[in-house]
C-alpha cells in the first residue's frame, strides 16, 4: 500500500471514528434548549442567507436554484467564500455570464458530512499532518494547522483560514473563508 493510500485511509478512518464519537454525544440538552433561528435548528441555505458577509454565495445558490439542496437532508460542510473574496476575483467574474463559472466553483467549497473545524484539526493531529477532502466538485482541499488556526488549501494552491465562527445548522456546517480555493480561469 502507498504512502498516499495509506493516508487517504488513516483519514477516513479518523474522520469516521470522530464522526461517530460525535454521535455518541448526549444532545438532549441543545435539542430542547434550541429555538427557531438559532444555531442548530437552521439549515445550510438559511444560515448562508442570514449571514452578511456571505450575500455573494447566497444569492449565487437562489439564482442556480441550488438553495433548495442546502435545504435537503444530507449533511454537508460549506467553506463559503466571503462577500470581499468573491469581489477580489474582478469585474470579469460579473454578470450572468461568469455564474456558470461562480457555481462550479462554489462545488469545490463543499464537502459531504457534518464537520466542524475541531474535527479536521483532531484529524490533523490524529493523522500527523495534513488531511485531504475530495470535494462535491472534481477537487481535492487539503486541510493542515497554522497555530491554532484551520487552514485549507484548494488544488491551485489557494489558502484560507476561517474568519468568523463556524455555523452549525441542522443540516450541516458553514465556515466563512476568506478566498477562493478554485482558480477561475480556463484549465484551472
Amino acid at each position: 500500500m502507498t504512502f498516499a493510500k495509506r493516508s487517504r485511509t488513516s483519514l477516513a478512518a479518523v474522520l469516521g471514528c470522530t464522526l461517530m464519537l460525535a454521535a455518541c454525544g448526549d444532545t438532549t440538552a441543545d435539542e430542547s434548549a434550541a429555538t427557531p433561528g438559532e444555531p442548530g435548528t437552521q439549515t445550510i441555505a438559511a444560515m448562508i442567507a442570514e449571514n452578511d458577509q456571505l450575500s455573494s454565495v447566497d444569492g449565487l445558490l437562489r439564482d442556480a436554484g441550488l438553495s433548495g439542496t442546502f435545504d435537503a437532508a444530507p449533511h454537508y460542510t460549506v467553506f463559503a467564500p466571503t462577500d470581499e473574496a468573491l469581489g477580489s476575483l474582478g469585474e470579469e467574474f460579473t454578470g450572468e455570464e461568469a455564474q456558470a463559472a461562480l457555481i462550479a466553483v462554489l462545488r469545490e467549497h463543499v464537502v459531504p458530512g457534518y464537520l466542524t473545524p475541531d474535527d479536521i484539526a483532531n484529524a490533523i493531529e490524529a493523522n500527523a499532518g495534513p488531511v485531504e477532502m475530495a470535494t462535491m466538485g472534481s477537487g481535492t482541499l487539503t486541510f493542515a494547522m497554522d497555530g491554532d488556526t484551520v487552514t485549507v488549501a484548494g488544488e491551485n494552491g489557494e489558502q484560507g483560514s476561517a474568519i468568523g465562527s463556524e455555523m452549525l445548522g441542522a443540516n450541516g456546517v458553514v465556515v466563512p473563508i476568506d478566498t477562493v480555493l478554485k482558480d477561475l480561469t480556463p484549465g484551472g
